[in-house]
Protein backbone atom coordinates (compact mmCIF):
# COMPACT_ATOMS: atom_id res chain seq x y z
CA UNK A 1 0.00 0.00 0.00
CA UNK A 2 2.61 2.39 1.23
CA UNK A 3 4.46 1.53 -2.34
CA UNK A 4 1.38 2.65 -4.52
CA UNK A 5 0.91 6.30 -2.38
CA UNK A 6 4.82 6.78 -3.25
CA UNK A 7 3.96 5.96 -6.58
CA UNK A 8 1.12 8.21 -7.04
CA UNK A 9 2.37 11.06 -5.13
CA UNK A 10 5.69 11.35 -7.35
CA UNK A 11 3.53 11.19 -10.62
CA UNK A 12 1.12 14.04 -9.27
CA UNK A 13 4.83 15.81 -9.24
CA UNK A 14 5.46 15.85 -5.04
CA UNK A 15 8.52 15.39 -3.27
CA UNK A 16 8.51 12.61 -1.04
CA UNK A 17 10.07 11.56 2.26
CA UNK A 18 10.39 8.60 3.44
CA UNK A 19 10.98 7.68 6.63
CA UNK A 20 10.74 5.26 9.93
CA UNK A 21 12.24 4.48 13.51
CA UNK A 22 14.88 1.75 12.47
CA UNK A 23 17.40 1.35 9.46
CA UNK A 24 15.47 -1.94 8.35
CA UNK A 25 12.44 -0.13 8.00
CA UNK A 26 13.80 2.38 5.77
CA UNK A 27 15.53 -0.21 3.38
CA UNK A 28 12.09 -1.60 3.67
CA UNK A 29 10.78 1.80 2.45
CA UNK A 30 13.46 2.26 -0.31
CA UNK A 31 12.73 -1.48 -2.02
CA UNK A 32 9.18 -0.76 -2.49
CA UNK A 33 10.42 2.69 -4.05
CA UNK A 34 13.05 1.24 -6.19
CA UNK A 35 10.27 -2.06 -7.29
CA UNK A 36 8.12 1.42 -8.04
CA UNK A 37 10.47 2.58 -10.38
CA UNK A 38 11.09 5.56 -8.62
CA UNK A 39 14.32 7.64 -8.29
CA UNK A 40 15.00 7.14 -4.53
CA UNK A 41 18.44 8.09 -2.61
CA UNK A 42 19.25 6.40 1.13
CA UNK A 43 20.41 8.75 3.26
CA UNK A 44 23.18 7.33 6.01
CA UNK A 45 25.86 5.77 6.37
CA UNK A 46 26.37 2.96 4.20
CA UNK A 47 27.36 0.47 6.30
CA UNK A 48 24.14 0.76 8.53
CA UNK A 49 22.32 -0.01 4.94
CA UNK A 50 21.43 -3.71 3.84
CA UNK A 51 24.62 -4.56 1.09
CA UNK A 52 22.16 -4.99 -2.03
CA UNK A 53 20.60 -1.35 -1.17
CA UNK A 54 24.38 0.58 -1.04
CA UNK A 55 24.11 1.68 -4.04
CA UNK A 56 21.55 3.44 -3.83
CA UNK A 57 22.88 5.66 -0.45
CA UNK A 58 23.89 9.29 -1.12
CA UNK A 59 27.34 8.70 -0.27
CA UNK A 60 28.18 6.51 -2.70
CA UNK A 61 26.09 8.07 -5.57
CA UNK A 62 27.76 11.18 -5.20
CA UNK A 63 30.58 9.67 -5.52
CA UNK A 64 30.13 9.12 -9.46
CA UNK A 65 28.61 12.42 -9.72
CA UNK A 66 30.53 14.85 -11.93
CA UNK A 67 31.44 18.05 -9.36
CA UNK A 68 32.88 15.41 -7.35
CA UNK A 69 35.17 13.65 -9.56
CA UNK A 70 36.54 17.54 -10.00
CA UNK A 71 36.18 17.90 -6.07
CA UNK A 72 38.70 14.98 -5.36
CA UNK A 73 41.32 16.40 -8.38
CA UNK A 74 41.57 19.55 -6.18
CA UNK A 75 41.67 17.88 -2.93
CA UNK A 76 44.89 15.69 -4.30
CA UNK A 77 46.08 19.20 -5.91
CA UNK A 78 45.60 21.16 -2.68
CA UNK A 79 47.43 18.19 -0.08
CA UNK A 80 50.18 18.24 -2.76
CA UNK A 81 50.38 21.48 -2.38
CA UNK A 82 50.19 21.69 1.32
CA UNK A 83 53.19 18.71 1.40
CA UNK A 84 55.39 21.34 -0.84
CA UNK A 85 54.86 24.10 1.52
CA UNK A 86 55.59 21.88 4.41
CA UNK A 87 58.71 20.75 3.04
CA UNK A 88 59.68 24.50 1.88
CA UNK A 89 59.13 25.34 5.74
CA UNK A 90 61.29 22.18 6.74
CA UNK A 91 64.12 22.79 4.02
CA UNK A 92 64.89 26.31 5.57
CA UNK A 93 64.01 29.73 6.98
CA UNK A 94 65.23 31.93 3.78
CA UNK A 95 62.80 34.64 2.48
CA UNK A 96 62.36 32.83 -1.23
CA UNK A 97 61.34 29.12 0.96
CA UNK A 98 58.81 31.56 3.08
CA UNK A 99 57.29 33.22 0.42
CA UNK A 100 56.73 29.99 -1.58
CA UNK A 101 55.33 27.95 1.49
CA UNK A 102 52.82 31.15 2.22
CA UNK A 103 52.08 31.15 -1.85
CA UNK A 104 51.36 27.21 -2.22
CA UNK A 105 49.41 27.20 1.42
CA UNK A 106 47.39 30.14 -0.04
CA UNK A 107 46.66 28.33 -3.28
CA UNK A 108 45.54 25.10 -1.34
CA UNK A 109 43.09 26.58 0.95
CA UNK A 110 41.47 28.33 -2.18
CA UNK A 111 41.38 24.82 -3.72
CA UNK A 112 40.37 23.32 -0.63
CA UNK A 113 37.30 25.88 -0.61
CA UNK A 114 36.46 25.63 -3.96
CA UNK A 115 36.23 21.23 -3.56
CA UNK A 116 34.10 21.77 -0.27
CA UNK A 117 31.65 23.76 -2.38
CA UNK A 118 32.13 21.19 -5.59
CA UNK A 119 31.03 18.42 -3.08
CA UNK A 120 27.84 20.19 -1.39
CA UNK A 121 26.63 20.88 -4.40
CA UNK A 122 26.88 17.16 -6.13
CA UNK A 123 25.01 16.23 -2.86
CA UNK A 124 22.38 18.89 -3.65
CA UNK A 125 22.48 17.56 -7.27
CA UNK A 126 21.60 14.37 -5.98
CA UNK A 127 18.63 15.23 -3.69
CA UNK A 128 17.02 17.55 -5.72
CA UNK A 129 17.08 14.70 -8.78
CA UNK A 130 15.30 12.02 -6.34
CA UNK A 131 12.02 11.22 -6.52
CA UNK A 132 12.02 10.00 -3.14
CA UNK A 133 14.44 11.07 0.30
CA UNK A 134 14.79 7.62 2.20
CA UNK A 135 15.86 8.26 5.67
CA UNK A 136 15.62 7.17 9.80
CA UNK A 137 13.90 9.94 11.72
CA UNK A 138 16.75 9.95 13.94
CA UNK A 139 19.00 11.00 10.91
CA UNK A 140 16.49 13.71 9.58
CA UNK A 141 18.48 16.95 11.36
CA UNK A 142 21.83 15.94 9.66
CA UNK A 143 23.75 18.28 7.65
CA UNK A 144 23.24 17.03 4.30
CA UNK A 145 19.74 17.63 4.77
CA UNK A 146 19.26 21.05 6.14
CA UNK A 147 17.05 22.85 4.52
CA UNK A 148 15.11 19.79 2.81
CA UNK A 149 11.56 20.09 2.52
CA UNK A 150 9.17 17.92 0.90
CA UNK A 151 5.35 18.04 -0.25
CA UNK A 152 4.39 15.16 1.55
CA UNK A 153 5.87 12.29 4.31
CA UNK A 154 5.52 8.60 4.55
CA UNK A 155 6.39 7.74 8.23
CA UNK A 156 6.06 3.57 8.23
CA UNK A 157 6.51 1.45 11.39
CA UNK A 158 5.24 4.59 12.93
CA UNK A 159 3.78 2.47 16.06
CA UNK A 160 7.46 1.76 16.82
CA UNK A 161 8.37 5.60 16.94
CA UNK A 162 8.04 7.45 20.08
CA UNK A 163 6.66 10.21 19.87
CA UNK A 164 8.92 13.18 19.76
CA UNK A 165 10.84 10.95 16.42
CA UNK A 166 8.09 10.97 14.62
CA UNK A 167 7.10 14.38 15.34
CA UNK A 168 10.32 15.45 13.20
CA UNK A 169 9.07 13.76 10.04
CA UNK A 170 6.28 16.79 10.82
CA UNK A 171 8.88 19.30 10.57
CA UNK A 172 9.80 18.37 6.94
CA UNK A 173 6.08 18.48 5.13
CA UNK A 174 2.67 19.61 5.27
CA UNK A 175 1.12 16.38 4.90
CA UNK A 176 2.24 13.04 6.75
CA UNK A 177 1.03 10.06 6.54
CA UNK A 178 1.52 7.55 9.82
CA UNK A 179 1.50 4.30 8.69
CA UNK A 180 1.97 1.32 11.41
CA UNK A 181 0.04 -1.47 13.81
CA UNK A 182 -1.18 -0.78 17.32
CA UNK A 183 -1.40 -4.54 17.65
CA UNK A 184 2.60 -4.87 17.50
CA UNK A 185 5.03 -3.67 19.27
CA UNK A 186 5.29 -0.20 20.74
CA UNK A 187 7.97 2.23 21.29
CA UNK A 188 11.09 0.73 23.05
CA UNK A 189 11.71 3.40 25.96
CA UNK A 190 14.26 1.77 28.22
CA UNK A 191 13.61 4.63 31.00
CA UNK A 192 11.10 3.25 33.19
CA UNK A 193 10.68 6.54 34.70
CA UNK A 194 10.05 7.62 30.86
CA UNK A 195 7.78 4.76 30.08
CA UNK A 196 5.45 6.05 32.86
CA UNK A 197 5.45 9.43 31.75
CA UNK A 198 4.20 8.17 28.28
CA UNK A 199 6.70 8.19 26.38
CA UNK A 200 5.82 4.31 25.33
CA UNK A 201 2.87 5.66 23.75
CA UNK A 202 3.54 6.61 20.15
CA UNK A 203 1.87 9.58 18.63
CA UNK A 204 -0.02 7.76 16.29
CA UNK A 205 -1.65 5.63 19.34
CA UNK A 206 -2.09 8.80 20.73
CA UNK A 207 -4.12 10.05 17.79
CA UNK A 208 -5.98 7.19 17.87
CA UNK A 209 -6.97 8.06 21.01
CA UNK A 210 -7.39 11.75 21.39
CA UNK A 211 -9.41 11.68 17.47
CA UNK A 212 -11.13 8.14 17.52
CA UNK A 213 -11.87 6.29 13.72
CA UNK A 214 -12.18 9.55 12.10
CA UNK A 215 -8.54 9.57 11.57
CA UNK A 216 -7.75 5.91 10.92
CA UNK A 217 -8.01 3.87 8.03
CA UNK A 218 -7.68 -0.14 8.27
CA UNK A 219 -6.07 -1.93 5.61
CA UNK A 220 -8.63 -5.03 5.32
CA UNK A 221 -6.84 -6.57 2.42
CA UNK A 222 -3.23 -7.81 2.79
CA UNK A 223 -1.11 -8.92 0.29
CA UNK A 224 1.54 -11.00 2.83
CA UNK A 225 0.71 -13.87 4.17
CA UNK A 226 -1.31 -17.28 2.83
CA UNK A 227 -5.38 -17.12 4.23
CA UNK A 228 -3.99 -19.59 6.77
CA UNK A 229 -1.27 -18.20 8.09
CA UNK A 230 -3.68 -15.11 8.24
CA UNK A 231 -6.71 -16.73 9.81
CA UNK A 232 -5.71 -17.01 13.25
CA UNK A 233 -4.06 -13.35 14.06
CA UNK A 234 -6.82 -12.03 11.97
CA UNK A 235 -9.22 -13.76 14.47
CA UNK A 236 -7.11 -12.77 17.73
CA UNK A 237 -6.07 -9.14 17.23
CA UNK A 238 -8.19 -8.07 14.40
CA UNK A 239 -11.81 -8.65 15.24
CA UNK A 240 -11.58 -11.18 11.85
CA UNK A 241 -11.59 -8.23 9.70
CA UNK A 242 -8.34 -9.55 7.37
CA UNK A 243 -8.79 -10.33 4.19
CA UNK A 244 -6.05 -12.46 2.20
CA UNK A 245 -5.85 -10.97 -1.48
CA UNK A 246 -6.45 -13.21 -4.36
CA UNK A 247 -3.16 -13.29 -5.56
CA UNK A 248 -1.46 -14.98 -2.26
CA UNK A 249 -4.64 -16.24 -0.57
CA UNK A 250 -3.16 -19.89 -1.51
CA UNK A 251 0.21 -19.76 -1.98
CA UNK A 252 2.58 -22.39 -0.60
CA UNK A 253 5.86 -23.32 0.08
CA UNK A 254 5.86 -25.89 -2.66
CA UNK A 255 5.79 -23.49 -5.66
CA UNK A 256 9.41 -21.88 -4.07
CA UNK A 257 10.78 -25.49 -3.39
CA UNK A 258 12.60 -27.88 -5.92
CA UNK A 259 9.96 -30.06 -7.62
CA UNK A 260 9.41 -33.16 -6.53
CA UNK A 261 11.26 -32.09 -2.94
CA UNK A 262 9.35 -34.26 -0.05
CA UNK A 263 9.06 -31.94 2.78
CA UNK A 264 6.02 -31.56 5.22
CA UNK A 265 5.12 -27.88 5.30
CA UNK A 266 1.65 -26.38 5.07
CA UNK A 267 0.76 -23.04 5.60
CA UNK A 268 1.18 -23.66 9.13
CA UNK A 269 2.71 -26.27 11.01
CA UNK A 270 3.07 -26.32 14.90
CA UNK A 271 5.36 -28.80 16.41
CA UNK A 272 4.55 -29.83 19.97
CA UNK A 273 7.60 -30.56 22.41
CA UNK A 274 5.16 -31.69 25.44
CA UNK A 275 7.33 -34.03 27.23
CA UNK A 276 10.32 -34.34 25.27
CA UNK A 277 12.40 -32.80 28.60
CA UNK A 278 13.62 -29.70 26.89
CA UNK A 279 13.27 -27.22 29.36
CA UNK A 280 14.32 -23.40 29.24
CA UNK A 281 17.55 -22.54 31.05
CA UNK A 282 19.00 -19.01 31.76
CA UNK A 283 21.56 -17.81 30.69
CA UNK A 284 23.45 -16.33 33.78
CA UNK A 285 25.14 -12.83 32.44
CA UNK A 286 22.06 -11.81 30.66
CA UNK A 287 19.06 -13.55 33.04
CA UNK A 288 17.76 -14.31 29.04
CA UNK A 289 16.16 -17.74 28.37
CA UNK A 290 17.37 -20.31 25.67
CA UNK A 291 16.19 -24.13 24.81
CA UNK A 292 18.72 -26.07 23.50
CA UNK A 293 16.27 -28.82 22.80
CA UNK A 294 14.16 -26.75 20.84
CA UNK A 295 17.10 -25.39 19.17
CA UNK A 296 18.01 -28.67 17.84
CA UNK A 297 14.92 -29.03 16.00
CA UNK A 298 15.03 -25.65 14.31
CA UNK A 299 18.31 -26.10 13.22
CA UNK A 300 17.14 -30.03 11.82
CA UNK A 301 14.09 -27.87 10.03
CA UNK A 302 15.87 -25.17 8.73
CA UNK A 303 18.62 -27.71 7.34
CA UNK A 304 15.35 -30.03 5.70
CA UNK A 305 13.95 -26.93 3.93
CA UNK A 306 17.24 -26.03 2.63
CA UNK A 307 17.89 -29.54 1.21
CA UNK A 308 14.23 -28.67 -0.90
CA UNK A 309 15.90 -25.86 -2.19
CA UNK A 310 13.78 -22.75 -0.34
CA UNK A 311 16.27 -20.32 -0.89
CA UNK A 312 18.37 -18.93 2.12
CA UNK A 313 17.33 -15.66 1.76
CA UNK A 314 13.95 -16.55 2.24
CA UNK A 315 14.31 -18.32 5.07
CA UNK A 316 14.46 -16.39 8.95
CA UNK A 317 14.49 -17.85 12.38
CA UNK A 318 12.89 -15.67 14.92
CA UNK A 319 12.71 -16.44 19.19
CA UNK A 320 11.21 -13.65 21.84
CA UNK A 321 14.68 -14.59 23.80
CA UNK A 322 18.05 -12.86 22.71
CA UNK A 323 20.10 -15.79 24.69
CA UNK A 324 18.24 -18.55 22.18
CA UNK A 325 18.39 -16.02 19.21
CA UNK A 326 22.00 -16.44 20.65
CA UNK A 327 21.89 -20.45 20.57
CA UNK A 328 19.97 -20.44 16.86
CA UNK A 329 22.60 -18.18 15.42
CA UNK A 330 25.33 -19.94 16.48
CA UNK A 331 24.30 -23.26 14.59
CA UNK A 332 22.17 -21.69 11.80
CA UNK A 333 25.82 -19.78 10.83
CA UNK A 334 27.13 -22.77 9.32
CA UNK A 335 24.52 -23.91 8.24
CA UNK A 336 23.99 -20.55 5.93
CA UNK A 337 25.10 -17.41 6.77
CA UNK A 338 22.09 -16.33 4.31
CA UNK A 339 19.30 -17.07 6.66
CA UNK A 340 18.59 -14.54 9.09
CA UNK A 341 18.41 -15.39 12.93
CA UNK A 342 16.91 -12.33 15.23
CA UNK A 343 14.12 -11.28 18.08
CA UNK A 344 10.84 -11.25 16.69
CA UNK A 345 11.25 -7.16 18.41
CA UNK A 346 14.13 -7.24 15.85
CA UNK A 347 12.44 -8.40 13.00
CA UNK A 348 9.18 -6.52 13.11
CA UNK A 349 8.11 -5.07 9.69
CA UNK A 350 9.74 -7.96 8.23
CA UNK A 351 8.97 -11.11 5.92
CA UNK A 352 10.07 -13.81 4.43
CA UNK A 353 8.50 -16.94 2.46
CA UNK A 354 9.49 -19.36 5.42
CA UNK A 355 9.57 -18.22 9.08
CA UNK A 356 10.69 -20.85 12.28
CA UNK A 357 9.26 -19.27 15.55
CA UNK A 358 10.76 -20.85 18.63
CA UNK A 359 8.88 -19.93 21.16
CA UNK A 360 11.45 -21.35 23.74
CA UNK A 361 9.93 -21.28 27.26
CA UNK A 362 9.15 -24.75 28.52
CA UNK A 363 8.69 -25.10 32.59
CA UNK A 364 6.17 -26.78 35.23
CA UNK A 365 5.05 -24.01 36.25
CA UNK A 366 3.19 -22.50 33.44
CA UNK A 367 5.22 -19.44 33.50
CA UNK A 368 5.18 -17.58 29.79
CA UNK A 369 7.04 -13.87 30.46
CA UNK A 370 7.89 -12.08 27.25
CA UNK A 371 5.18 -14.82 25.46
CA UNK A 372 1.93 -13.05 27.20
CA UNK A 373 3.02 -9.86 25.57
CA UNK A 374 0.46 -10.93 22.28
CA UNK A 375 1.58 -8.26 20.67
CA UNK A 376 4.92 -9.39 20.51
CA UNK A 377 3.40 -13.04 19.15
CA UNK A 378 1.10 -11.22 16.70
CA UNK A 379 4.46 -9.59 15.07
CA UNK A 380 6.14 -13.25 15.21
CA UNK A 381 3.00 -14.96 14.17
CA UNK A 382 2.69 -12.49 10.72
CA UNK A 383 5.82 -12.23 9.21
CA UNK A 384 5.53 -15.60 7.14
CA UNK A 385 3.98 -15.54 3.34
CA UNK A 386 4.23 -18.97 2.90
CA UNK A 387 4.86 -21.25 5.84
CA UNK A 388 4.41 -20.96 9.20
CA UNK A 389 6.59 -23.23 11.26
CA UNK A 390 6.36 -23.01 15.19
CA UNK A 391 8.21 -24.59 18.10
CA UNK A 392 6.56 -24.81 21.87
CA UNK A 393 5.82 -26.75 24.33
CA UNK A 394 1.64 -27.00 24.42
CA UNK A 395 2.06 -28.21 28.31
CA UNK A 396 3.63 -24.79 29.49
CA UNK A 397 1.46 -22.75 26.40
CA UNK A 398 -2.09 -23.97 26.82
CA UNK A 399 -2.98 -22.54 30.22
CA UNK A 400 -2.90 -19.06 28.30
CA UNK A 401 -6.01 -18.92 26.58
CA UNK A 402 -4.55 -17.05 23.04
CA UNK A 403 -1.92 -20.10 23.34
CA UNK A 404 -4.55 -22.93 23.38
CA UNK A 405 -6.73 -21.75 20.86
CA UNK A 406 -3.36 -21.25 18.61
CA UNK A 407 -2.74 -24.91 19.23
CA UNK A 408 -6.33 -26.19 19.06
CA UNK A 409 -6.73 -24.44 15.54
CA UNK A 410 -3.56 -26.33 14.36
CA UNK A 411 -4.99 -29.65 15.22
CA UNK A 412 -8.06 -28.36 13.60
CA UNK A 413 -6.31 -27.87 10.69
CA UNK A 414 -3.94 -30.25 10.40
CA UNK A 415 -0.94 -28.16 10.80
CA UNK A 416 -0.19 -29.94 14.47
CA UNK A 417 2.96 -32.52 14.93
CA UNK A 418 4.32 -34.20 17.81
CA UNK A 419 7.68 -33.87 18.31
CA UNK A 420 7.82 -37.15 19.23
CA UNK A 421 6.71 -38.58 15.94
CA UNK A 422 8.70 -35.84 14.21
CA UNK A 423 11.55 -36.95 12.02
CA UNK A 424 13.55 -34.61 12.60
CA UNK A 425 13.47 -34.59 16.62
CA UNK A 426 15.87 -38.05 16.13
CA UNK A 427 18.78 -35.34 15.37
CA UNK A 428 18.74 -33.27 18.48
Amino acid sequence: MLAEVAAQAVADGKRLLCTAASNAAVDHLLDLCLDKGLRAIRVGHPARVAARLQEHTLDIVVESHPDRAVSRDLFDEAYSLLGYARRQRNQGRSRERFANARASTTEAKGMLDEARALERKAVKSVLANADVICVTLSSLDSGVLAGQQFDLALLDEATQATEPLALLGFLRAPRVILAGDPQQLPPTVLSQEAAKAGLGVSLFERLLKDHGEGVKRMLREQYRMNARIMDFPSREMYGGELRAHPSIADRTLDAVLTPGADVDAPPVLYLDTAGKGFDEEVEPTTRSLFNPGEAGLVEARVRALLAAGLAPRELAVITPYSAQAHQLRERIEALSPEVEVDTVDAFQGREKDAIIVSLTRSNSEGQLGFLTDLRRMNVALTRARRHLFVVGDSATLSGHPFYARFVEGTQTHGGYRSAWEWPDAQDT
